[in-house]
Protein backbone atom coordinates (compact mmCIF):
# COMPACT_ATOMS: atom_id res chain seq x y z
CA UNK A 1 0.00 0.00 0.00
CA UNK A 2 3.07 2.42 0.06
CA UNK A 3 2.16 3.36 -3.90
CA UNK A 4 -1.43 4.52 -2.23
CA UNK A 5 0.29 6.38 0.38
CA UNK A 6 1.61 8.67 -2.21
CA UNK A 7 -1.29 9.33 -4.19
CA UNK A 8 -2.12 13.09 -3.31
CA UNK A 9 -5.03 13.35 -5.20
CA UNK A 10 -8.57 12.12 -4.20
CA UNK A 11 -10.23 11.21 -7.28
CA UNK A 12 -12.65 8.37 -8.87
CA UNK A 13 -12.29 5.89 -11.64
CA UNK A 14 -14.84 6.80 -14.14
CA UNK A 15 -16.45 3.37 -13.83
CA UNK A 16 -20.08 3.20 -13.43
CA UNK A 17 -23.02 4.49 -12.89
CA UNK A 18 -26.93 5.09 -13.48
CA UNK A 19 -26.80 9.03 -14.02
CA UNK A 20 -29.10 11.47 -13.23
CA UNK A 21 -30.84 14.24 -15.29
CA UNK A 22 -32.54 17.24 -13.51
CA UNK A 23 -36.11 17.20 -14.03
CA UNK A 24 -38.50 17.09 -11.14
CA UNK A 25 -41.35 13.98 -11.63
CA UNK A 26 -41.71 11.20 -14.03
CA UNK A 27 -44.90 11.39 -15.42
CA UNK A 28 -46.70 7.96 -17.07
CA UNK A 29 -47.53 8.03 -20.60
CA UNK A 30 -50.49 6.21 -22.19
CA UNK A 31 -47.84 3.92 -23.77
CA UNK A 32 -47.03 2.71 -20.09
CA UNK A 33 -47.74 -1.48 -20.28
CA UNK A 34 -48.34 -1.27 -16.62
CA UNK A 35 -49.80 -4.96 -15.74
CA UNK A 36 -51.81 -3.88 -12.16
CA UNK A 37 -52.88 -1.32 -9.83
CA UNK A 38 -50.45 -0.14 -8.07
CA UNK A 39 -50.54 -1.16 -4.62
CA UNK A 40 -50.22 1.99 -2.69
CA UNK A 41 -50.51 5.76 -3.86
CA UNK A 42 -47.75 6.52 -6.57
CA UNK A 43 -45.02 8.79 -5.61
CA UNK A 44 -42.99 9.09 -8.86
CA UNK A 45 -42.37 12.38 -7.95
CA UNK A 46 -39.91 10.99 -5.38
CA UNK A 47 -38.05 9.71 -8.72
CA UNK A 48 -35.70 11.44 -10.57
CA UNK A 49 -34.89 10.87 -14.78
CA UNK A 50 -31.90 9.24 -15.70
CA UNK A 51 -29.45 10.24 -18.77
CA UNK A 52 -29.18 7.80 -21.06
CA UNK A 53 -25.92 6.65 -23.54
CA UNK A 54 -28.54 5.23 -25.96
CA UNK A 55 -28.01 7.72 -28.29
CA UNK A 56 -24.66 6.83 -29.07
CA UNK A 57 -23.61 10.72 -29.22
CA UNK A 58 -21.24 9.92 -26.30
CA UNK A 59 -20.47 13.09 -24.18
CA UNK A 60 -21.97 16.11 -26.80
CA UNK A 61 -25.17 14.78 -24.94
CA UNK A 62 -24.51 17.06 -21.62
CA UNK A 63 -26.60 14.11 -19.28
CA UNK A 64 -24.42 11.53 -20.76
CA UNK A 65 -21.76 11.17 -17.71
CA UNK A 66 -20.23 8.61 -15.58
CA UNK A 67 -20.49 5.40 -18.17
CA UNK A 68 -24.21 4.41 -18.06
CA UNK A 69 -24.86 0.78 -19.49
CA UNK A 70 -26.78 1.75 -22.80
CA UNK A 71 -28.98 -1.14 -22.31
CA UNK A 72 -30.15 0.04 -18.52
CA UNK A 73 -32.31 2.38 -17.03
CA UNK A 74 -31.26 4.48 -13.92
CA UNK A 75 -33.25 6.65 -11.72
CA UNK A 76 -32.32 8.34 -8.49
CA UNK A 77 -34.17 9.09 -5.47
CA UNK A 78 -32.46 11.68 -2.52
CA UNK A 79 -34.44 12.68 0.28
CA UNK A 80 -33.82 12.97 4.13
CA UNK A 81 -36.08 10.82 6.77
CA UNK A 82 -37.42 12.56 9.69
CA UNK A 83 -35.99 11.54 12.74
CA UNK A 84 -37.97 8.51 14.46
CA UNK A 85 -39.76 8.17 10.88
CA UNK A 86 -39.88 4.18 9.12
CA UNK A 87 -40.09 4.23 5.43
CA UNK A 88 -41.57 1.62 3.60
CA UNK A 89 -41.39 0.84 -0.44
CA UNK A 90 -43.93 -1.26 -2.56
CA UNK A 91 -42.73 -2.67 -5.61
CA UNK A 92 -42.95 -4.85 -8.54
CA UNK A 93 -40.75 -6.81 -10.47
CA UNK A 94 -40.45 -5.26 -13.46
CA UNK A 95 -40.22 -7.86 -16.69
CA UNK A 96 -36.80 -7.65 -17.43
CA UNK A 97 -33.35 -9.41 -17.04
CA UNK A 98 -32.65 -7.98 -13.82
CA UNK A 99 -33.81 -5.13 -11.58
CA UNK A 100 -32.48 -3.75 -7.79
CA UNK A 101 -32.94 -0.71 -5.49
CA UNK A 102 -29.28 0.45 -4.06
CA UNK A 103 -28.25 2.94 -1.15
CA UNK A 104 -25.17 4.78 -0.99
CA UNK A 105 -23.53 7.39 1.19
CA UNK A 106 -23.16 10.79 0.15
CA UNK A 107 -19.92 10.08 -1.67
CA UNK A 108 -21.72 7.85 -4.23
CA UNK A 109 -19.69 4.67 -2.43
CA UNK A 110 -22.59 1.80 -2.97
CA UNK A 111 -23.78 0.24 0.87
CA UNK A 112 -26.40 -2.47 0.30
CA UNK A 113 -28.62 -3.55 -2.84
CA UNK A 114 -31.85 -4.99 -2.27
CA UNK A 115 -31.38 -7.49 -5.81
CA UNK A 116 -34.26 -9.13 -7.44
CA UNK A 117 -33.52 -12.31 -6.90
CA UNK A 118 -33.41 -11.84 -2.57
CA UNK A 119 -36.35 -9.82 -2.87
CA UNK A 120 -39.79 -11.98 -1.27
CA UNK A 121 -42.85 -11.48 -3.09
CA UNK A 122 -46.08 -10.81 -1.59
CA UNK A 123 -48.25 -14.09 -0.76
CA UNK A 124 -49.36 -15.76 -3.90
CA UNK A 125 -46.77 -14.07 -5.95
CA UNK A 126 -43.61 -15.35 -7.99
CA UNK A 127 -40.73 -14.36 -8.10
CA UNK A 128 -39.73 -14.33 -11.77
CA UNK A 129 -35.84 -13.28 -10.96
CA UNK A 130 -35.31 -16.86 -9.55
CA UNK A 131 -34.04 -20.12 -11.74
CA UNK A 132 -37.02 -21.92 -13.42
CA UNK A 133 -39.89 -19.88 -12.03
CA UNK A 134 -42.73 -18.43 -14.53
CA UNK A 135 -41.36 -14.72 -15.38
CA UNK A 136 -44.59 -13.68 -16.96
CA UNK A 137 -47.25 -13.80 -14.22
CA UNK A 138 -49.46 -11.06 -13.95
CA UNK A 139 -49.20 -10.47 -10.07
CA UNK A 140 -45.40 -8.82 -9.12
CA UNK A 141 -45.71 -7.54 -6.08
CA UNK A 142 -43.71 -7.07 -2.98
CA UNK A 143 -42.65 -5.38 0.09
CA UNK A 144 -39.72 -3.77 1.44
CA UNK A 145 -38.24 -1.54 4.39
CA UNK A 146 -35.74 1.28 4.19
CA UNK A 147 -33.64 0.70 7.20
CA UNK A 148 -31.03 4.11 8.24
CA UNK A 149 -28.27 1.88 10.55
CA UNK A 150 -24.86 -0.25 9.75
CA UNK A 151 -25.35 -3.33 6.75
CA UNK A 152 -25.91 -6.24 9.25
CA UNK A 153 -23.57 -9.19 8.91
CA UNK A 154 -27.15 -11.06 8.46
CA UNK A 155 -29.30 -8.53 7.19
CA UNK A 156 -33.11 -9.06 7.55
CA UNK A 157 -35.75 -10.16 4.75
CA UNK A 158 -36.67 -7.60 2.26
CA UNK A 159 -34.71 -4.73 4.06
CA UNK A 160 -32.70 -2.05 2.36
CA UNK A 161 -29.98 -0.49 4.42
CA UNK A 162 -28.65 2.85 4.11
CA UNK A 163 -25.55 5.00 6.07
CA UNK A 164 -27.23 7.03 9.08
CA UNK A 165 -26.19 10.20 9.40
CA UNK A 166 -26.44 13.45 11.25
CA UNK A 167 -28.72 15.00 8.63
CA UNK A 168 -30.40 11.58 7.50
CA UNK A 169 -30.45 12.02 4.26
CA UNK A 170 -30.36 9.18 1.75
CA UNK A 171 -29.66 8.15 -1.68
CA UNK A 172 -30.69 5.73 -4.28
CA UNK A 173 -30.93 4.10 -7.14
CA UNK A 174 -33.41 2.10 -8.85
CA UNK A 175 -32.04 0.25 -12.13
CA UNK A 176 -34.24 -1.98 -15.08
CA UNK A 177 -31.77 -4.25 -17.16
CA UNK A 178 -33.09 -5.19 -20.35
CA UNK A 179 -36.97 -4.76 -20.46
CA UNK A 180 -38.65 -7.48 -22.47
CA UNK A 181 -40.01 -6.97 -25.84
CA UNK A 182 -43.41 -4.75 -26.15
CA UNK A 183 -42.40 -3.25 -22.99
CA UNK A 184 -41.41 0.39 -21.38
CA UNK A 185 -38.27 1.35 -19.99
CA UNK A 186 -39.72 0.33 -16.83
CA UNK A 187 -40.48 -3.24 -17.66
CA UNK A 188 -44.30 -2.38 -17.61
CA UNK A 189 -44.27 -1.94 -14.16
CA UNK A 190 -44.85 1.66 -11.86
CA UNK A 191 -41.73 3.01 -9.86
CA UNK A 192 -41.17 1.67 -6.79
CA UNK A 193 -43.78 3.39 -4.27
CA UNK A 194 -42.71 5.27 -0.72
CA UNK A 195 -44.93 5.07 2.17
CA UNK A 196 -43.91 6.91 5.37
CA UNK A 197 -44.62 6.09 9.00
CA UNK A 198 -43.64 9.60 11.15
CA UNK A 199 -42.30 9.07 14.63
CA UNK A 200 -45.92 9.76 16.17
CA UNK A 201 -47.67 7.09 13.99
CA UNK A 202 -49.11 9.08 11.03
CA UNK A 203 -49.35 6.91 7.84
CA UNK A 204 -48.29 9.39 4.65
CA UNK A 205 -48.95 8.63 1.17
CA UNK A 206 -48.62 9.64 -2.36
CA UNK A 207 -47.48 13.20 -2.92
CA UNK A 208 -47.23 13.96 0.68
CA UNK A 209 -44.47 11.46 1.07
CA UNK A 210 -42.49 13.98 -1.21
CA UNK A 211 -43.32 16.91 1.20
CA UNK A 212 -42.20 14.49 4.52
CA UNK A 213 -39.26 13.12 2.93
CA UNK A 214 -37.99 16.71 1.36
CA UNK A 215 -37.04 15.37 -1.72
CA UNK A 216 -34.03 16.65 -3.94
CA UNK A 217 -35.85 17.43 -7.40
CA UNK A 218 -32.16 17.28 -9.08
CA UNK A 219 -29.40 14.92 -10.03
CA UNK A 220 -26.96 13.03 -7.83
CA UNK A 221 -23.85 14.67 -7.34
CA UNK A 222 -21.26 13.93 -10.19
CA UNK A 223 -18.33 13.53 -8.81
CA UNK A 224 -15.18 13.55 -11.21
CA UNK A 225 -11.39 13.83 -11.25
CA UNK A 226 -10.90 17.34 -11.33
CA UNK A 227 -9.96 18.04 -15.28
CA UNK A 228 -6.50 20.24 -14.07
CA UNK A 229 -5.40 17.07 -12.32
CA UNK A 230 -6.43 14.36 -15.72
CA UNK A 231 -4.64 16.52 -18.07
CA UNK A 232 -1.60 16.68 -15.56
CA UNK A 233 -1.50 12.85 -15.65
CA UNK A 234 -2.12 12.45 -19.01
CA UNK A 235 0.54 15.02 -20.29
CA UNK A 236 3.60 13.49 -19.15
CA UNK A 237 3.35 11.38 -22.15
CA UNK A 238 5.92 8.63 -21.27
CA UNK A 239 5.54 6.95 -24.37
CA UNK A 240 3.32 6.64 -27.78
CA UNK A 241 -0.73 6.00 -27.30
CA UNK A 242 0.11 6.93 -23.70
CA UNK A 243 -2.29 6.08 -20.97
CA UNK A 244 -2.88 3.03 -23.35
CA UNK A 245 -0.78 -0.02 -22.46
CA UNK A 246 1.10 -0.80 -25.71
CA UNK A 247 -0.80 -4.25 -25.72
CA UNK A 248 -3.93 -3.86 -24.41
CA UNK A 249 -4.77 -5.05 -21.74
CA UNK A 250 -8.14 -5.56 -19.06
CA UNK A 251 -7.57 -4.60 -15.77
CA UNK A 252 -9.96 -5.35 -12.45
CA UNK A 253 -11.78 -1.44 -11.17
CA UNK A 254 -11.24 -1.98 -7.56
CA UNK A 255 -11.32 1.85 -6.39
CA UNK A 256 -10.89 5.14 -7.33
CA UNK A 257 -7.76 6.85 -6.78
CA UNK A 258 -6.25 3.13 -7.56
CA UNK A 259 -7.29 3.09 -10.63
CA UNK A 260 -6.73 6.10 -11.83
CA UNK A 261 -3.15 5.35 -10.56
CA UNK A 262 -3.09 2.31 -12.61
CA UNK A 263 -4.40 4.39 -15.83
CA UNK A 264 -2.08 6.68 -15.78
CA UNK A 265 0.99 5.59 -13.58
CA UNK A 266 0.91 7.58 -10.79
CA UNK A 267 3.67 6.64 -8.54
CA UNK A 268 3.00 3.03 -9.60
CA UNK A 269 5.33 1.83 -12.30
CA UNK A 270 2.84 -0.95 -13.55
CA UNK A 271 -0.36 -2.40 -12.32
CA UNK A 272 0.45 -6.17 -12.65
CA UNK A 273 1.20 -7.62 -8.93
CA UNK A 274 -0.73 -4.31 -7.23
CA UNK A 275 -3.22 -5.20 -4.58
CA UNK A 276 -5.87 -2.84 -3.30
CA UNK A 277 -9.64 -2.28 -1.86
CA UNK A 278 -12.26 -3.39 -4.14
CA UNK A 279 -14.26 -0.24 -2.95
CA UNK A 280 -15.89 1.56 -6.08
CA UNK A 281 -17.26 4.61 -5.88
CA UNK A 282 -19.63 7.11 -7.86
CA UNK A 283 -22.85 5.28 -7.93
CA UNK A 284 -21.23 1.88 -8.81
CA UNK A 285 -23.86 -1.14 -8.02
CA UNK A 286 -22.86 -3.82 -5.57
CA UNK A 287 -24.20 -6.17 -8.10
CA UNK A 288 -21.93 -5.91 -10.76
CA UNK A 289 -17.81 -6.23 -11.23
CA UNK A 290 -16.01 -4.37 -14.11
CA UNK A 291 -12.81 -4.78 -15.80
CA UNK A 292 -11.56 -1.72 -17.89
CA UNK A 293 -9.13 -1.46 -20.88
CA UNK A 294 -7.45 2.20 -22.51
CA UNK A 295 -6.81 2.19 -26.50
CA UNK A 296 -4.83 3.94 -28.45
CA UNK A 297 -5.17 5.02 -32.16
CA UNK A 298 -1.74 5.73 -32.49
CA UNK A 299 -1.11 2.06 -31.79
CA UNK A 300 -4.32 0.73 -33.74
CA UNK A 301 -7.08 2.15 -35.24
CA UNK A 302 -8.70 -1.19 -35.45
CA UNK A 303 -9.19 -3.53 -32.04
CA UNK A 304 -9.47 -6.72 -32.79
CA UNK A 305 -11.75 -8.45 -29.43
CA UNK A 306 -12.09 -12.16 -29.19
CA UNK A 307 -13.24 -14.38 -26.27
CA UNK A 308 -15.64 -16.59 -24.60
CA UNK A 309 -19.35 -15.44 -23.59
CA UNK A 310 -20.56 -16.97 -20.64
CA UNK A 311 -23.64 -18.65 -21.07
CA UNK A 312 -26.79 -16.08 -20.52
CA UNK A 313 -30.43 -17.26 -20.18
CA UNK A 314 -32.28 -14.85 -22.74
CA UNK A 315 -35.26 -12.71 -21.51
CA UNK A 316 -35.83 -9.92 -24.16
CA UNK A 317 -37.96 -12.37 -26.11
CA UNK A 318 -40.21 -12.41 -23.06
CA UNK A 319 -39.11 -16.17 -22.55
CA UNK A 320 -41.81 -17.71 -19.77
CA UNK A 321 -38.85 -18.86 -17.06
CA UNK A 322 -35.61 -17.87 -16.45
CA UNK A 323 -33.10 -20.22 -17.66
CA UNK A 324 -29.80 -21.47 -16.04
CA UNK A 325 -26.61 -20.14 -16.61
CA UNK A 326 -22.85 -18.27 -15.68
CA UNK A 327 -23.89 -15.14 -15.08
CA UNK A 328 -27.07 -12.77 -15.05
CA UNK A 329 -25.81 -10.36 -17.37
CA UNK A 330 -22.74 -8.88 -19.71
CA UNK A 331 -21.39 -6.37 -21.48
CA UNK A 332 -18.89 -4.63 -23.56
CA UNK A 333 -18.67 -0.83 -24.22
CA UNK A 334 -16.87 1.92 -25.87
CA UNK A 335 -16.93 5.05 -23.18
CA UNK A 336 -14.77 8.49 -23.43
CA UNK A 337 -12.13 8.30 -20.23
CA UNK A 338 -12.44 12.46 -19.34
CA UNK A 339 -15.54 13.07 -19.88
CA UNK A 340 -16.98 9.82 -18.58
CA UNK A 341 -19.35 9.45 -21.10
CA UNK A 342 -20.73 6.10 -22.85
CA UNK A 343 -20.64 5.69 -26.55
CA UNK A 344 -22.03 2.35 -27.16
CA UNK A 345 -22.89 -0.81 -25.48
CA UNK A 346 -23.57 -4.45 -26.95
CA UNK A 347 -24.46 -6.79 -24.40
CA UNK A 348 -24.83 -10.32 -24.07
CA UNK A 349 -28.02 -11.16 -26.78
CA UNK A 350 -26.97 -9.02 -29.40
CA UNK A 351 -23.92 -10.93 -29.58
CA UNK A 352 -25.27 -12.89 -32.36
CA UNK A 353 -22.46 -14.86 -34.04
CA UNK A 354 -20.49 -17.18 -31.29
CA UNK A 355 -18.86 -20.42 -32.67
CA UNK A 356 -20.41 -23.90 -31.32
CA UNK A 357 -17.54 -23.21 -27.77
CA UNK A 358 -19.20 -20.09 -27.04
CA UNK A 359 -16.15 -17.66 -28.96
CA UNK A 360 -17.19 -14.44 -30.40
CA UNK A 361 -15.56 -11.67 -32.32
CA UNK A 362 -15.98 -8.14 -31.78
CA UNK A 363 -14.14 -5.31 -33.57
CA UNK A 364 -13.73 -1.84 -32.11
CA UNK A 365 -12.97 1.06 -34.21
CA UNK A 366 -14.33 4.87 -35.68
CA UNK A 367 -16.60 4.19 -38.17
CA UNK A 368 -14.77 5.47 -40.80
CA UNK A 369 -12.04 2.73 -39.73
CA UNK A 370 -14.32 -0.33 -39.80
CA UNK A 371 -13.26 -2.62 -42.31
CA UNK A 372 -15.75 -4.31 -44.91
CA UNK A 373 -16.00 -7.56 -43.14
CA UNK A 374 -16.36 -6.24 -39.43
CA UNK A 375 -20.65 -7.18 -39.95
CA UNK A 376 -22.75 -9.68 -38.67
CA UNK A 377 -23.33 -10.98 -42.31
CA UNK A 378 -19.70 -12.14 -41.85
CA UNK A 379 -19.76 -13.43 -38.62
CA UNK A 380 -18.35 -10.33 -36.84
CA UNK A 381 -20.18 -8.15 -34.42
CA UNK A 382 -19.22 -3.86 -33.74
CA UNK A 383 -19.03 -1.55 -31.48
CA UNK A 384 -17.75 1.82 -32.89
CA UNK A 385 -15.53 4.18 -30.76
CA UNK A 386 -16.34 7.33 -30.06
CA UNK A 387 -15.14 10.48 -32.66
CA UNK A 388 -14.31 12.73 -28.98
CA UNK A 389 -11.65 9.99 -27.96
CA UNK A 390 -11.54 10.60 -24.51
CA UNK A 391 -14.26 13.58 -24.55
CA UNK A 392 -11.71 16.13 -23.16
CA UNK A 393 -12.30 19.26 -25.86
CA UNK A 394 -10.09 21.49 -25.31
CA UNK A 395 -8.07 23.74 -27.80
CA UNK A 396 -5.07 21.70 -27.72
CA UNK A 397 -7.37 18.27 -27.67
CA UNK A 398 -6.29 17.25 -31.17
CA UNK A 399 -2.72 18.18 -31.18
CA UNK A 400 -2.11 16.38 -27.84
CA UNK A 401 -3.93 13.24 -29.47
CA UNK A 402 -6.49 13.24 -26.83
CA UNK A 403 -9.25 11.94 -29.78
CA UNK A 404 -6.68 9.22 -30.22
CA UNK A 405 -7.77 7.48 -26.61
CA UNK A 406 -10.33 5.42 -26.44
CA UNK A 407 -11.57 3.30 -23.29
CA UNK A 408 -13.32 -0.20 -22.58
CA UNK A 409 -15.41 -1.22 -19.95
CA UNK A 410 -16.33 -4.79 -19.60
CA UNK A 411 -19.32 -5.81 -17.31
CA UNK A 412 -20.12 -9.24 -15.20
CA UNK A 413 -23.33 -9.26 -13.45
CA UNK A 414 -24.80 -11.48 -10.62
CA UNK A 415 -22.68 -14.53 -11.08
CA UNK A 416 -24.10 -18.04 -10.07
CA UNK A 417 -22.53 -19.72 -7.72
CA UNK A 418 -20.97 -22.41 -10.08
CA UNK A 419 -19.13 -19.87 -12.00
CA UNK A 420 -15.61 -19.43 -10.92
CA UNK A 421 -14.21 -17.44 -13.59
CA UNK A 422 -16.54 -14.11 -13.26
CA UNK A 423 -14.64 -10.43 -12.63
CA UNK A 424 -16.31 -11.01 -9.28
CA UNK A 425 -12.93 -13.54 -8.69
CA UNK A 426 -10.43 -11.94 -8.96
CA UNK A 427 -8.25 -10.55 -6.23
CA UNK A 428 -5.32 -8.83 -7.34
CA UNK A 429 -4.03 -6.36 -10.98
CA UNK A 430 -2.60 -9.40 -13.14
CA UNK A 431 -4.53 -12.42 -11.89
CA UNK A 432 -7.20 -11.44 -14.78
CA UNK A 433 -6.22 -14.50 -17.41
CA UNK A 434 -5.87 -16.82 -14.67
CA UNK A 435 -9.17 -16.50 -13.04
CA UNK A 436 -11.19 -15.65 -16.05
CA UNK A 437 -9.27 -17.48 -18.77
CA UNK A 438 -10.76 -17.68 -22.06
CA UNK A 439 -13.97 -15.47 -20.51
CA UNK A 440 -11.68 -12.51 -20.83
CA UNK A 441 -11.67 -11.80 -24.09
CA UNK A 442 -7.73 -11.20 -26.34
CA UNK A 443 -7.38 -7.63 -27.57
CA UNK A 444 -5.42 -6.86 -30.04
CA UNK A 445 -4.46 -4.03 -32.36
CA UNK A 446 -5.17 -4.17 -36.03
CA UNK A 447 -5.43 -2.17 -39.07
CA UNK A 448 -8.75 -1.74 -40.94
CA UNK A 449 -6.76 -3.62 -44.12
CA UNK A 450 -5.01 -6.28 -42.45
CA UNK A 451 -8.82 -7.33 -40.92
CA UNK A 452 -9.89 -6.50 -44.33
CA UNK A 453 -7.59 -9.26 -45.60
CA UNK A 454 -8.99 -11.84 -43.62
CA UNK A 455 -11.92 -12.08 -46.22
CA UNK A 456 -15.96 -13.15 -44.73
CA UNK A 457 -16.30 -16.36 -43.26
Amino acid sequence: MENMNKLKVGILLTTVMGSITLSACNDNDDSERVTQPPKAELTDCMWQNAVSSKDGTGGSNPMNYALPDSNVNYWSSEFTVPEGAKVFIDGDYPYARHTSLVSYTAKGERVNSLVDVNIKPNQGVTNPFIVGNNRLNKERGFKAELVLGDLPASPKENTLYAPKTDSNEVALIYRVYVPNKGFNEKGGVNFPRYKVQLANGEIKTGAEVCKVLKVKEKALDNVQTPLSVILSLYNKQPYVGFPAQLKPTWYTAYNGPANISCIYKHNLDQCEGFKTERKLNQWATPDNEYTFSVISRKLGKVVVVKGKLPQIAATSGNETTLAKGDIRYWSICTNELISTATNFCIYDEQMKHKDKNGFYTLVVSLPEDRPKNATEECGISYLPLSPRGDGYTGPDAVEKGHNDVGFLIMRNLLPYSNFNQAIQNTKVWGDEKTVMGDYLPELNYSSKEEFEAKGCS
